[in-house]
């Protein structure tokens, strides 16, 4: 018999309609519509300068992306985690676990046929290279304070330790871009289970970061 899902503390009133505001205007679903996926997602043609990833791929103006998200009912079973290295270290394993599901939905849902890119913003990212993702700054220094004030903040309430996760934390410093073209997640993961070469994953230009 499959386990029950870990299920998050329940929201005061205040933060459930703000998501559910956010959820709304965003469009965001969550990845193959299964209550425990770590990852919600969105569509958004992308409107910036010209990204070039190093498989070649380049994300241009007009660009169909998917942002990636994570969703607090994904990251319930962290909850138990006493501290900062805890908290890294089971997020690493609900990635090895849900990475590869979002490399099988984009081959399998006919909506992300044309998705050219996945990104991302994320305190996480020195951890999520490991999985063929690129990372770039966030050059707008309004943009980066506000995203790391605010995932920092989500932290802090879906964390019992999450002051202390954040504050140990060495890579939770400041937001950062992730970027991976489909073709190398699909390549790394996906239903044939090729492995990318590392020129697929590793570094990147750009002209310049979004």
């Amino acid at each position: 018999m499959p386990s029950t899902p870990a299920l998050p503390r329940p929201l005061p009133w205040h933060w459930r309609l703000l998501e559910a505001y956010f959820a709304r205007v965003y469009r965001t679903e969550i990845l193959g519509g299964e209550p425990g996926s770590l990852f919600a997602f969105n569509l958004f043609p992308y409107r910036g300068p010209e990204i070039v990833l190093k498989c070649g791929t380049r994300v241009c103006e007009g660009d169909t992306v998917m942002e990636v998200h994570f969703r607090r009912e994904g990251l319930a079973p962290l909850s138990a985690q006493a501290d900062s290295t805890g908290l890294g270290l089971g997020l690493l394993l609900l990635a090895d676990r849900e990475v590869p599901r979002l490399a099988r939905e984009l081959v399998r849902d006919p909506r992300f046929a044309e998705v050219k890119a996945l990104h991302a913003r994320t305190l996480f990212h020195r951890g999520i290279r490991r999985y063929g993702f690129e990372v770039f700054p966030v050059r707008e220094r309004p943009v980066e304070r506000w995203f790391t004030w605010w995932q920092k903040l989500l932290l802090r309430r879906d964390h019992p330790h999450g002051e202390r996760a954040v504050a140990g934390s060495g890579e939770a410093a400041v937001v950062r871009h992730v970027w991976i073209s489909r073709e190398a997640l699909v390549r790394r993961y996906g239903p044939t289970s090729t492995t990318c070469g590392s020129s697929c994953v590793s570094g990147g230009r750009t002209k310049p970061s979004a």
